[in-house]
């Protein structure tokens, strides 16, 4: 489309009448008409006037598809992504908060009722924690559920995001994931720094070492979202891959990536409560979930490449 064409969409999309532009851009309706009509082109500094108000580039306005670049929704694929990820957020969140819970409240009172109460204390503890694993699991469930039937309903959707909406998000990933970095980052900091004070005189050494890493859980409750958040945000941009991956005549090659990076993360949710349950390293368990997504990323750049 040229320039004219663009310019009357942008028009008309934004309720201006030619005299309504003309006043904005502090021109003549007859200079508005020319420009659309190609008889004109507009200055530098009125190109980018008119970029600003109309929330385009300047190339887009100059040699850009207006009519492309909004196309609908129809399927209500920004809607759904959004709230897909807004329950895989709050499964987290809810399930690191119990761990918090958990932790705290064993490093605080789990010395005060003896060995025999300790053990009592403890399990009432664990069983906090597997009701808020329950919880974030039961959101998890709906909300994979109702995606799924999304995507099978909508195995493609025509691209509609502008250029300019993505570049606006990728322009906040990196501050993203900058800040859940530095959250972790600030949580070993302060164990580290714990860790160096000693053991109070009236608590065990193991009471002590799970409040110690208590600081490093909490940054991690909070950093998980950020990082789930800003990981499926970035994907939701990229609706070829979308198209791609849900393609129904996918072969079961194409298949695989997703299959091996479900089983890893299967097993670091079993890994995670036998380290929990035998060995009482909760505390520390929260591990294998990062390790396991970095295995996954691997996972997916080896058939990426491998593919190309």
């Amino acid at each position: 489309m040229s320039l004219g064409s663009n310019l009357q969409f942008y028009r008309k999309k934004n309720s201006l009448t030619q005299e309504g532009l003309a006043d904005v851009m502090g021109v003549s309706r007859q200079t508005i008409s020319k420009w659309e009509s190609d008889q004109a082109f507009p200055e530098t500094e009125k190109l980018i006037t008119l970029s600003e108000k109309f929330g385009c580039t300047v190339d887009e306005l100059i040699k850009g598809n207006a009519e492309d670049s909004f196309a609908s929704d129809n399927a209500g694929y920004d809607k759904e992504m959004n709230r897909f990820t807004a329950a895989i957020c709050a499964g987290t969140a809810v399930v690191m908060t119990g761990l918090s819970l958990m932790l705290l409240l064993n490093g605080l009172f789990a010395d005060l009722s003896g060995k025999e109460g300790t053990q009592q204390l403890s399990t009432v503890f664990v069983g906090i924690f597997l009701l808020f694993v329950a919880i974030g699991a039961a959101i998890f469930i709906v909300g994979g559920i109702r995606h799924g039937q999304f995507v099978k309903d909508n195995p493609n959707i025509v691209p509609f995001y502008t250029d300019r909406q993505k570049k606006s998000f990728r322009n906040k990933f990196p501050v993203l994931i900058a800040t859940a970095t530095v959250l972790v980052l600030v949580g070993v900091i302060i164990v580290v720094i714990l860790g160096g004070l000693g053991t109070p005189e009236n608590m065990s050494e193991d009471n002590f070492g799970t409040l110690t890493a208590l600081p490093l859980i909490v940054c991690v409750t909070v950093a998980a979202p950020i990082f789930i958040y800003a990981g499926m945000q970035y994907s939701k941009y990229d609706i070829e891959s979308y198209n791609k991956e849900n393609n129904p005549d996918k072969t079961p090659r194409e298949k695989l990536p997703s299959a091996i990076c479900g089983a890893i993360m299967l097993t670091a949710v079993i890994a995670f409560l036998l380290m929990g349950f035998l060995g009482e390293l909760w505390h520390i368990g929260w591990v294998v979930f990062p390790v396991g997504g970095i295995l996954c990323g691997i996972i997916s750049m080896f058939f990426s490449t491998k593919e190309k």
